[in-house]
């Protein structure tokens, strides 16, 4: 048999088969895809995600793997806008947090039900289990510190700003000893700071962070907290430069949305009504729907002093469907049983 022969001679079918399923079962090629996976979360290439998963599921892999897969997966559902799936795939994970004490699991599921304005639920999981089983690991410490930090969120969101903020100075300490935790920790102040009026204490706050330790997914949400600083200074075309950087940065749908909202209300703070208008029609039309509910209502008052009362108590219904366990929802409840009143 010359060379030429040799090359075309076609290869037996059997044998690639047989090649192909081992290499399916060896675990160095299910952690290489493991780790492709989860590089993609990181960098918010969600669909790449999704189409991993769903292919790494089919493998025979560890529990460990199969378990931070599930939560790869759901974040991705939350971060593309498909909320009811990622809200239906939490109420199933919190099972699994509770059972096995994960505080993996524990944190992934307070983001989905905050993300989904299902803060009610979200502080339920601190109340109805306490945490991981001893002996803690260091990760699981920090998983742990992670979930009580994001709860600050669902706090504000439900209208207790100060509460949040006693609740976020609790934590200080502890989230000294986590790096990653502690660099988000003067964000989180900025964010409180910056909606109870301390805009200038809240861009001090933010000059703590190390934008190098900000995964690439959560960096508008960064130019966000600024931009509500300046917002609370009434610095308001430095605030809309910071929107705008922060818009070319999104990764996931809720930012995006959360980007045109707060170009809404900051062009209604400077009293340029039509083009808030604008924003918050945008942020309303936008296939994310979770949570808004202080810009739903700020569109609402927008329209109310333009002269168009009727679309004003639209927005303002669409608080309390959207976002419906928010300060905001109390707020629009109560204006439009001013309006009934007035109507009467």
């Amino acid at each position: 048999m010359n060379s030429a022969t040799a090359l075309t001679f076609p290869f037996p079918p059997e044998v690639l088969l047989a090649l192909a399923a081992g290499l399916l079962l060896w675990k160095r090629v299910h952690w290489l895809l493991y780790r492709l996976a989860w590089r993609c979360s990181y960098s918010g290439v969600y669909r790449a995600t999704r189409a991993l998963v769903a292919f790494l599921e089919k493998l025979p892999l560890e529990d460990w793997m199969r378990a931070s897969l599930w939560r790869m997966e759901l974040y991705a559902l939350s971060a593309l806008g498909e909320t009811e799936a990622a809200v239906a795939g939490a109420r199933r994970l919190v099972v699994h947090a509770k059972a096995d004490g994960c505080a993996d699991c524990a944190n992934c599921v307070v983001n989905l039900f905050i993300n989904a304005g299902l803060y009610l639920e979200a502080l339920a999981i601190e109340r109805g289990w306490q945490g991981p089983s001893e002996p803690q690991s260091p990760h699981a410490q920090q998983e742990w510190a992670l979930v009580r930090f994001n709860l600050v969120e669902a706090v504000y969101n439900l209208g207790g700003w100060e509460a949040a903020h006693a609740r976020l100075q609790a934590l200080e300490e502890e989230a000294r000893r986590h790096p990653f935790l502690w660099n988000f920790f003067p964000v989180q102040r900025a964010w409180i700071l910056a909606h109870t009026g301390r805009g200038a204490e809240a861009l001090e706050a933010l000059q703590q962070v190390d934008w190098r330790g900000v995964p690439p997914e959560y960096r508008s949400e960064v130019c966000f907290t600024r931009a509500a600083a300046l917002l609370a200074l009434r610095r308001y075309d430095e605030a809309q430069q910071e929107t705008s950087a922060g818009l070319k940065l999104a990764l996931r749908a809720s930012s995006t949305r959360n980007g045109l909202f707060l170009l809404g209300r900051i062009a209604y703070a400077a009293g340029r009504r039509e083009e808030a208008l604008r924003f918050f029609e945008a942020g309303a039309r936008h296939p994310y729907k979770g949570q808004g509910g202080a810009a739903l209502l700020a569109w609402g008052d927008c329209l109310d002093e333009l002269g168009r009362p009727e679309e004003a108590r639209d927005a303002w219904k669409l608080i309390l469907e959207r976002d419906k366990q928010s300060g905001a929802a109390w707020e629009a409840s109560s204006r439009l049983a001013r309006e009934r009143r007035e109507v009467a």
